[in-house]
């Protein structure tokens, strides 16, 4: 079960598929929440668990875990372990570990590396 945090509200999440669309966001085809309500321009995803697949328009994605695709029109990506397929993002630096696919970004900088896990938690070393 995963916690999706938007803009600093969290909501609880069953699947392992985020999209958003027309500014909804959805898990595995069910509504978790409207974000054509909220005020700031910027949106903001936090995704607390690993994710098998994150589309998003406009807004910057962070993912505490693993992922295996992960896709945005504009916006940073922070992936803070690995990812087995491909990231994408039209405009937006990109950070993750290790990617087992391909980085793409129409403008902005890609950080990758290699994470490990150690009796402390995880190491990245980022290249």
């Amino acid at each position: 079960m995963n916690k999706i945090t938007v803009n600093g509200k969290t909501y609880t999440c069953e699947g392992n598929n985020i999209s958003v669309v027309n500014g909804e966001i959805y898990c595995d085809g069910k509504l978790v929440t409207d974000c054509n309500n909220i005020k700031e321009k910027n949106i903001k995803i936090v995704v607390n668990g690993d994710v098998e697949n994150l589309d998003c328009g406009s807004a910057d994605a962070t993912i505490n875990g693993n992922c295996c695709n992960i896709k945005t029109g504009s916006g940073d990506v922070t992936i803070k372990g690995d990812v087995s397929g491909d990231v994408s993002t039209g405009s937006g630096d990109v950070e993750c570990g290790n990617v087992g696919g391909n980085i793409k970004t129409g403008s902005g900088d890609v950080i990758h590396g290699k994470t490990i896990n150690t009796l402390l938690g995880k190491l990245s070393f980022l290249g």
